[in-house]
């Protein structure tokens, strides 16, 4: 894993790629939702500033990790695979997106999409609002729009999700030209 992460160091010049791969050279466990946020962190930006071989190589690290039953910890590892999916299919690699998203959606519920809705479309941009108005946290702001840039992703990618593909792509292409800007 530090071979590919250092790797991803030595070519990719930017911060908040950097930040990430700091942190999970410095600790990367499987079993810890806090170092997946990292590596999911880090896919993220990776594929904001369209590093899409580099992703693969990330997802690659976890494709031996099985499910367990902890959903906030396997929150992270879906959101690395939807990634992969997502840089699949603009590759035009159909039948592999698909085998990426039959494996992710086996460990879905579609029916608690409709739970979602509201949380996505409203409290996500209520609290970007706030934080670029009330408490001018530009740190917050990001944090706010990488979150919902992944959920985005994630909903876009595994399908069934009760909002329009257009949508999502619509949000998905707002929170990339925001978040290209930062260095």
């Amino acid at each position: 894993m530090k071979e590919t992460i250092q790797k991803i160091m030595d070519t990719v010049d930017k911060k908040k790629v950097q930040s990430y791969c700091k942190k999970i050279i410095k600790k990367c466990s499987f079993k810890s939702a806090k170092d997946m946020k990292n590596l999911s962190g880090l896919v993220s930006w990776l594929y904001i500033y369209n590093y899409y071989d580099e992703i693969i190589s990330v997802c690659e690290l976890i494709e031996n990790v099985e499910f367990t039953g902890n959903y906030t910890l396997w929150d992270e590892f879906d959101t690395i695979y939807c990634f992969k999916a997502r840089v699949l299919r603009e590759s035009g690699e159909i039948q592999a997106a698909q085998e990426v998203i039959e494996y992710v959606n086996q460990y879905r519920n579609p029916h608690l999409y409709l739970n979602l809705i509201y949380w996505f479309q409203n409290t996500l941009e209520l609290n970007i609002k706030n934080a670029i108005e009330q408490s001018n946290s530009k740190s917050s702001e990001i944090s706010w729009r990488e979150v919902k840039l992944e959920n985005a992703i994630k909903y876009r990618e595994a399908g069934q999700f009760p909002i329009s593909d257009d949508e999502l792509e619509k949000v998905i292409d707002d929170q990339i030209e925001v978040l290209s800007k930062v260095k």
